[in-house]
């Protein structure tokens, strides 16, 4: 394997910015010419979905760790034949998810863990801005994502159910959205996003029965407040009575390391290729986001109907 890095686009004007900008990387043409090298080892691929496979595929035949810009594939079926293929020939397959990668998940992870929220009840996420619209995918393929994926590493279980409805206004694809997953344990996330929105908001507020989190990344600071906050239930001395307390007892804010999650998110495909293995956002994390846009999408065309997963 040859240290030097490689690049390809087959549009002739990114060919030339990247000729002018990136001074020690190799430009290419034709991508055949980088998954046909056997001195390249690992290849990051960042093309529309309906590439991912193809492309991928080829890579994994090659030879060559593949990192993928999400999402994996555009079906489960294409997602599993990466998998299988990665698996067969012992090489890396990862998806950049890249909420995952942030100083802030890492910090909910471990408030998580530690139970400092206590048993998680709901998740409630919103994603908008005012573009941009995409010509391949949905709204929900290309941002909710995001919070499928963060709430994948943060939970660490796959919702059984989900349901959603959307709706399209300049083109077949839908430009906003409305996403609900279901957990076993009765815990429910609700996703919004947007590409026609007026605002742009990032904000996202985990509920649980001992604290509750408000992540809103729009913020210059404190963009993690920790609330104490939470209502309590008892039967009351009547019968069918409920007696119902609150607690507000206000939010501290929540340091967490900083960092560019992109050059995070490069260095886990590196090292797990270095160290032998799988990454945190393998193929199988990829395979799963997969399967819960599939179905949030399946409801979507049938008005919002309750789609299990298996």
């Amino acid at each position: 394997m040859v240290d030097a890095m490689y690049g390809c686009d087959n549009d002739t004007s990114v060919q030339r910015r990247m000729s002018r900008e990136l001074h020690d990387v190799i430009i290419e043409s034709d991508y055949r010419q980088i998954i046909q090298n056997p001195q390249i080892g690992a290849v990051i691929i960042a093309t529309p979905v309906a590439t991912h496979f193809d492309l991928a595929r080829q890579a994994l035949e090659h030879d060559k760790h593949v990192l993928l810009e999400k999402p994996l594939t555009s079906s489960m079926e294409d997602a599993r034949a990466l998998v299988k293929l990665a698996a067969s020939r012992d090489l890396r397959l990862m998806v950049d998810h890249i909420t995952v990668y942030s100083g802030v998940a890492r910090k909910l992870k471990e408030l998580i863990i530690n139970d400092e929220l206590g048993k998680i009840l709901y998740f409630d996420a919103v994603r908008s801005n005012l573009g941009m619209l995409q010509y391949d995918v949905n709204v929900v393929w290309d941002l909710a994502i995001h919070e499928f994926a963060m709430l994948d590493y943060l939970l660490g279980e796959l919702p059984v159910a989900v349901s959603g409805v959307g709706s399209a206004h300049h083109g077949p694809h839908e430009e906003i959205a409305h996403a609900t997953l279901f957990y076993r344990n009765g815990a429910a996330a609700h996703v919004h996003v947007s590409w026609i929105s007026p605002v742009r908001i990032r904000r996202m507020i985990i509920g649980g029965t001992k604290k509750m989190i408000v992540f809103d990344d729009t913020l210059d600071a404190e963009k993690v407040k920790l609330y104490d906050s939470g209502v309590g239930v008892s039967t009351g001395h009547e019968a069918n009575r409920r007696d119902v307390t609150y607690r507000a007892n206000g939010f501290r804010a929540v340091e967490y390391t900083s960092g560019e999650p992109m050059l995070a998110m490069l260095d886990e495909f590196f090292r797990s290729i270095t160290e032998h293995r799988d990454p945190l956002t393998d193929g199988l994390a990829g395979m799963r986001m997969v399967g819960i846009l599939s179905a949030v999408e399946k409801s979507m065309k049938d008005r919002g109907a309750t789609i299990s997963l298996d």
